[in-house]
């Protein structure tokens, strides 16, 4: 028979065997479950591909858009996507080939065009304006002259559009033509002052395509072909869009007609289609040639620095504009945001964007027609994070500091103290601690 004492010991070697069992089957546990970090609590990593879908449909839905089209080129890899419907009510959804108006994502074109002039040395980015005007036409003074790198980075002192009466009825991008705007230099009082501010301006850029003309002798149009869509074999890229292609151009809130738009060949004209669009998007990406490449980064320079200009209008739309290149805006790397190169456009019924992540090779073009509330910062903002989700950044979680209570007993004397809101004003200064005041001898 055993001894109460070793009836003892054998109860508690029983008691610590259990327990040492169940700290190790705790041990187990907090092994296999997920470790408590933000890293372990974020969703399961998307493709690319869902990336896009997430992003686009909520950039169609969030913008009420009639139809919408989204070009992806991420890496080696190229998404198109197509939401809405080609015009109001016929259930007909956009596709590769729909025409759209790019507005003014013409402009980087434009840049394009002067790129490359530049590097053949048939124009200098600093040559004057006035060196190309039409014969005997004499500029305004100004301080120093407005030259072709002022025209292409919103520096030439220029107004948005030019000043006067746009005539009643008038399409978008028809008004003013060449002719007129040149005789509104000519006959202009105001003192241009270039390369201390940055203003938007439609009009310098058509004055940039003009000049382009001029010194090569040569159409503003032919040279957009030469340069731009010919290479990249972009055959529905143009300013006069021929009946069929007419057929085929997307309409919505307040479109405009389907006209040659020639008149702004170099801030807003151009008419294309995401098939075309993509062809473009994937050069400025992966250049397929050393000269295409050599083409690619001396569009991407940039050539003024938010800080060291007097004032920027017109250009924060899709976010801070830090620098200005030829035609394109720099947007610097934030921590949940890589450098972006970008560029707004908006006119006819159609808003767009473009924003390109050089160092990552991602980009993205939108084109949408609008609605009676369409906002742009819904498309552009959903953009700029597509394209920094495909570039490999997450958003900065932002920590709100937790509001401190107060213990019960604490807030149970706080309310004890506070006089009630009906009670007479000297019941309210007793309960606050006033004493009343004694009332003076008549």
């Amino acid at each position: 028979m055993p001894t109460d004492d070793s009836n003892q010991t054998a109860s508690q070697y029983s008691q610590d065997r259990t327990r040492v069992k169940n700290v190790f089957l705790l041990g187990l546990g907090l092994a296999a479950a997920p470790a408590f970090s933000p890293a372990a609590m974020l969703a399961e990593p998307q493709t690319a591909e869902q990336q896009v879908d997430r992003y686009a449909s909520q950039i169609f839905r969030n913008s009420r858009a009639v139809g919408m089209v989204m070009v992806v080129v991420n890496k080696k890899e190229t998404l198109q996507r197509f939401y809405g419907q080609t015009r109001p009510g016929n259930r007909q959804q956009p596709d590769a080939d729909s025409l759209l108006r790019i507005a003014s994502i013409s402009k980087t074109m434009t840049g394009e065009v002067l790129s490359s002039l530049a590097l053949e040395n048939r124009v200098k980015l600093d040559d004057p304006l006035q060196k190309y005007a039409p014969q005997g036409l004499a500029l305004p003074m100004t301080g120093q002259p407005i030259t072709l790198l002022n025209l292409a980075t919103h520096t030439s002192g220029f107004p948005r559009e030019m000043p006067g009466i746009k005539p009643q009825d008038t399409p978008v991008f028809v008004w003013p033509d060449q002719q007129q705007r040149w005789n509104w230099l000519a006959s202009s009082k105001a003192r241009f002052i270039a390369g201390q501010k940055a203003q938007y301006s439609n009009l310098a850029f058509d004055f940039l395509a003009d000049a382009l003309s001029v010194a090569t002798g040569r159409p503003y149009a032919a040279l957009l072909r030469d340069k731009v869509t010919a290479p990249l074999g972009m055959k529905d890229t143009t300013f006069t869009p021929t009946p069929a292609q007419c057929a085929r151009l997307l309409e919505g809130f307040g479109a405009s007609p389907c006209v040659n738009t020639v008149a702004a060949s170099g801030s807003g004209g151009i008419y294309s289609t995401p098939r075309d669009m993509q062809r473009w998007l994937q050069d400025l990406v992966y250049p397929q040639n050393p000269a295409r490449k050599q083409l690619r980064d001396q569009m991407f320079h940039m050539y003024f620095k938010r800080d060291q200009l007097r004032s920027l209008r017109g250009m924060d739309v899709a976010g801070q504009a830090d620098e200005l290149g030829l035609g394109w805006i720099r947007m610097q790397e934030k921590p949940d945001a890589p450098e972006i190169i970008q560029k707004t456009a908006g006119g006819g019924g159609f808003i767009g964007y473009v924003a390109i992540a050089p160092k990552h090779d991602v980009a993205v073009w939108v084109a949408l027609t609008r609605s009676g509330g369409t906002h742009y910062q819904n498309m552009s903002g959903g953009v700029n994070k597509l394209v920094a989700e495909l570039s490999g950044y997450q958003p900065v979680a932002i920590h709100k500091p937790l509001a401190v209570r107060k213990p019960a007993v604490a807030r149970k004397q706080a309310v004890a103290r506070k006089p009630a809101v009906h009670a007479k004003p000297a019941a309210r200064k007793a309960a606050a601690g006033h004493k009343p005041r004694k009332k003076k001898p008549s």
